[in-house]
């Protein structure tokens, strides 16, 4: 493979609103040894993998310099084509006519669990535009994680939610990610109260959804509560045993609907094949051992958490008027989805599937009687 790039006219990707103050500054980002591309993202950065471009060792120098005509770059006395970039105009561009890119960047999403439900929900929804990410898990990334998990070798040993937040500045610098090494229980309620609460600059609150992904009811009820109290949407993904299939749930404060807690109080002659133990604990791997079965792998898992992300988006959109709704009023609040009906992956609980990759809207569920965190009462 050619990696002389030595014929090549340096290309430098820089920040359109690159400010000009400081320009004496060492410019942080990445380089493309094979093309001679410099991909600047700004004079400061911790972005894992980034670096110093203008004193790297390595590579050719980059400098700036910014005059009326705008910036001019030189990477070892060479000059650069220069191309400026800009979020809304060019990283989400392809997004127009289907999302507001505006919009989706101060959408805030708390993921609770970032194993392998989280990690994709997190990405894509950054791919999607949103701005704003409250990562909560206190698990470590291990080996075994990798066949499912969106991150990789180089994040062996580390917090899962930290490992997430690198990749989501790696798709967008500019996303407000907070990282939280523990679990939501554990975290002080005031903190996500802050990010759920937020608000703009003209006073209105900024459109926030509670995503259950740690894949364990204890904690889905306690994030659906705490989503209630808030009044922020939830949304909870999981998965059942070796991901044959799949539950959503949401709720959302604008319309009177029942809460997971209510869902699941009387939930359990719905279903007839279907019993608690059958949804485990993908993302915290210390129960792994514990389990005679394997999670299931990634296209099935993945299959699940994409039409819940697609729940996602209507339900931070749901106040805009220009947003088409993808699912939401068209799906049930408790929605399976199936990735597969035969009994030798899924045992007798398969059977309530009449083809794979079924996606329910039958299942109803209804409110318990003097609910504290719903509200209703009879």
């Amino acid at each position: 493979m050619r990696t002389d790039c030595s014929d090549r006219t340096p290309i430098a990707w820089f920040p359109a609103d690159l400010s000009p103050d400081g320009v004496e500054s060492d410019l942080y980002g990445y380089f493309q040894p094979e093309t001679g591309h410099y991909v600047v993202l700004g004079t400061t950065t911790d972005l894992m993998g980034s670096r110093n471009l203008s004193r790297g060792a390595g590579i050719p120098p980059l400098r700036a310099v910014h005059s009326d005509q705008g910036w001019t770059f030189t990477a070892a006395e060479q000059p650069c084509i220069a191309r400026p970039y800009g979020l809304e105009t060019d990283l989400f561009s392809r997004h127009a006519g289907l999302l507001e890119s505006a919009t989706m960047a101060q959408c805030g999403v708390i993921v609770c669990g970032c194993g392998s439900v989280g990690s994709l929900a997190a990405l894509d929804l950054a791919r999607s535009g949103v701005g704003r990410f409250l990562l909560i898990d206190d698990d470590l990334l291990s080996i075994e994680n990798l066949c499912r998990h969106q991150c990789g070798m180089a994040d062996l040993g580390r917090f899962k939610a930290q490992a997430v937040a690198d990749r989501i500045r790696l798709i967008n610098p500019r996303a407000d990610v907070q990282v939280h090494a523990t679990t939501l229980e554990r975290l002080d309620p005031a903190v996500v109260e802050a990010f759920a609460t937020a608000q703009n600059q003209q006073g209105e609150r900024l459109p926030a959804l509670l995503l259950a992904a740690a894949d364990s009811r204890r904690a889905d009820r306690y994030g659906a509560r705490l989503a209630a109290q808030l009044k922020a949407a939830f949304l909870s993904i999981g998965l059942w045993e070796r991901a044959f299939a799949g539950e959503l749930f949401y709720w959302h404060p604008d319309t009177p609907m029942p809460c997971y807690g209510c869902a699941f109080e009387g939930l359990g002659n719905a279903l007839t094949h279907r019993a608690e133990a059958k949804r485990r604990f993908y993302s915290n791997e210390r129960e792994l051992a514990a389990l005679d079965f394997q999670p299931g792998i990634a296209i099935d898992i993945a299959y699940v958490v994409q039409v819940g992300l697609k729940l996602a988006i209507d339900l931070l959109n749901r106040h805009n008027p220009r947003h088409v709704q993808r699912l939401l009023g068209h799906l049930s609040q408790y929605t399976l989805v199936c990735n597969s009906n035969d009994r030798l992956v899924g045992g007798e609980a398969a059977e309530i599937f009449s083809h794979p990759l079924q996606v329910t809207t039958s299942v109803r569920v209804g409110y318990r009687q003097d609910c504290s965190a719903c509200g209703w009462s009879p």
